[in-house]
């Protein structure tokens, strides 16, 4: 089914025609995605062509309802996004090539162009599904190989970030001071009644359904709920995190596989997407979220080994900067933390 797009956008995909050489072209839209399958933003899959050439693009754009802009601070999120791809992840495409690192941290979309304009915020990247990435089935915990693949990605990440903030300290604080916090870590989002608790409330409620036929969990919940709402409030501010970059939202629909073959077993890459809340925090942020969220229980049980995966990466990375890790980041601190 064709999906409308509004004049912001029409211009925005002319444009990124035209740069890339598409003056008469057909324009096919469709929707993007399920539902579910993204919470702040509408994908719309876009195909630019000309005879036997095109562009596959995706248009994320955001709602436009203003109850739910407020309540999960939507214009926020994705002029976060929108300042990741074209300013962070830039920076240290650049920095990775001034230091000649072999196993480059590129493991997320190129983005062709973005809008800024109030209710019409939105970000148009590659289609990395029509060149055969895909998501992992939610309903399902993770093998190994694909735990291990995550892991690396974002220890990659992390490094090339901590590398930055140790070699170039004036480079780094200019990228990152004015995405240092959440956008939920505000005192307007926080302290505002209208704002939070709808967005509280919703986060719980889904919890409370997620687990509705289990006594035991449901009441274990209850018992958390307010540490969850102090850490919301509070636990975001604590300096001793300020650390690195992180990508923030590790959940399973935001990480798109990609294999060689027939065998989906063993990924052959992995791009991260949806960098909306990312910030300035431990990267055991990441590394716990993305586990502890997606890892069967053998996994679990076996967490030494995936710790010392991450870090091995982690130290990799930096040292391709010619960073020491024990100095930076000692594996002893990201054990504390995890």
């Amino acid at each position: 089914m064709s999906v409308q797009l509004n004049e912001v956008q029409k211009g925005l995909i002319d444009k990124i025609a035209k740069e890339n050489g598409f003056n008469d072209y057909e324009l096919t839209t469709n929707k993007g995605t399920e539902k579910g399958d993204n919470f702040l933003g509408i994908l719309t899959t876009v195909t630019i062509k000309n005879g036997k050439d095109k562009l596959e693009l995706i248009l994320k754009s955001a709602h436009q309802n203003e109850v739910f802009r407020k309540a999960a601070a939507l214009r926020a999120a994705y002029l976060r996004e929108i300042y990741l791809y074209e300013n962070i992840l830039t920076e240290f495409k650049k920095y990775q090539e001034i230091h000649n690192v072999v196993d480059v941290f590129d493991n997320y979309a190129k983005i062709y162009g973005s809008s800024t304009v109030e209710e019409s915020e939105c970000l148009i990247m590659e289609n990395l599904k029509t060149q055969g990435y895909q998501l992992w089935n939610k309903q399902q915990p993770m093998n190994s190989e694909h735990i291990s693949a995550v892991l690396k990605g974002y220890a990659k990440f992390h490094g090339t970030c901590m590398a930055m903030k140790h070699k170039n300290p004036e480079l780094y604080v200019k990228i990152t001071k004015d995405i240092s916090s959440s956008i939920w870590e505000n005192e307007e989002f926080v302290t505002n009644k209208d704002l939070f608790e709808p967005f509280f409330r919703g986060v719980m409620d889904s919890g409370y359904k997620s687990i509705k036929d289990d006594p035991d969990l449901t009441e274990f919940l209850k018992t958390i709920e307010p540490k969850i709402l102090d850490m919301f409030s509070n636990g975001l501010k604590d300096p001793e995190y300020k650390i690195s970059l992180i990508h923030g939202d590790s959940w399973c629909n935001n990480l798109l596989f990609k294999y060689e073959g027939s065998d989906n077993n063993i990924p052959s890459d992995i791009k991260f997407i949806d960098w909306q809340i990312s910030h300035v925090n431990s990267p055991a942020y990441d590394y716990c979220y993305f586990f502890l969220a997606h890892s069967p229980k053998e996994i679990l049980d076996d967490y030494k080994t995936y710790l010392k995966l991450y870090y091995d990466t982690f130290s990799n990375q930096l040292r391709s900067f010619n960073c020491d890790p024990e100095e930076i980041f000692p594996y002893s601190r990201l054990e504390s933390f995890t």
